[in-house]
């Protein structure tokens, strides 16, 4: 006993040290914002040496990161293991939980109660779904998730895109032939409609897009006017340090501007084009989800796009 003692006494000593050195790479990695390496860091960290401040830097860290569903449930464990504890973090993680909560997306997949599930093989993001999930409230992260599932040998998809604190219900027809009825957040009943909806909101990011950009050009052309009169002596070959690095920010803001134009215009002629050619008759495609929004920064314009149809 005595000899197993001491093997397990290092043993535990360099599990330690490789957590702590795991939590020291995971703060410098979410200080510079790496959360895509930052927060498997915490989560190996927690592994070794489970921790409530190790969870709960893991659950700031995919917060931050804007996976919301992850950063609940990393808070949901510190608040597990703090009442075991009884520690007196406790009301304050409460806290934490409780303001990330409405923002958590909500999904609930319905099945035939018939429905032959190990055949219909429902899985989302590649996950296979467990029986008991079905029919219940599920938290994802926000963005665009892929359900897939089997009908008569056939493989379909849907690309669901969730938004922050959204809710969604979606009611699986698991058999070829089976009447299609008009369920919550089944857009495949009504061809065409899904792909309207996309085209509307692509034309309006357009639109959108074209604001940002207006406003990224006026902003510019003040920033560059007002440096040739404060450092320039009002000429652009006269302009002291200060002048040459404001007046460079003003023409990178306009040329970004320039890009956003278009883009923006790209995205109206795309978003008439697939308005006037959705189908209106024919079956609405499996696969269907899009979003394009204009994100603007200080000085700095782009646009976020994600999901597929």
């Amino acid at each position: 006993m005595a000899a197993v003692l001491a093997c397990a006494g290092p043993a535990l000593a360099d599990k330690k040290r490789d957590a702590e050195a795991l939590f020291k790479n995971g703060k410098k990695l979410a200080g510079e914002k790496r959360y895509a390496d930052a927060c498997p860091a915490f989560e190996q960290s927690d592994a070794l040496d489970p921790g409530i401040g190790t969870k709960l830097n893991a659950a700031r860290c995919y917060e931050d990161w804007g996976k919301l569903a992850h950063a609940h449930r990393w808070y949901a464990a510190a608040e597990k293991m703090a009442v075991a504890a009884g520690d007196e973090r406790l009301p304050k993680i409460r806290e934490l939980l409780a303001a990330i909560d409405p923002d958590v997306p909500r999904l609930t997949i319905k099945v035939p109660a018939d429905a032959d599930l190990e055949t219909a093989a429902v899985a989302l993001d590649g996950q296979l779904i467990e029986a008991a999930v079905f029919g219940t409230e599920m938290r994802l992260d926000p963005g665009p998730h892929e359900l897939t599932y089997v009908v008569d040998g056939a493989k379909k998809s849907k690309m669901l895109a969730m938004e922050r604190g959204g809710e969604r219900e979606i009611t699986l027809v698991l058999r070829a032939g089976s009447g299609r009825t008009r369920k919550v957040g089944d857009d495949s009943a009504r061809p065409g409609r899904t792909r309207k909806i996309i085209a509307l909101s692509v034309g309006a990011a357009g639109v959108l897009g074209l604001g940002v950009a207006s406003y990224l050009t006026l902003d510019a052309r003040g920033t560059y006017n007002d440096a040739l009169d404060a450092h320039c002596m009002g000429m652009a070959n006269a302009c002291d340090a200060e002048g040459l690095s404001i007046t460079a920010d003003a023409r990178s803001q306009a040329n970004t501007a320039t890009v956003i134009t278009l883009i923006s215009v790209a995205a109206i002629a795309g978003g008439v084009v697939l308005y006037l050619t959705a189908p209106s008759g024919e079956p609405a495609r499996e696969t269907s989800a899009l979003y394009l929004a204009p994100l603007v920064g200080d000085r700095s314009g782009g646009f976020v796009v994600g999901g597929g149809f």
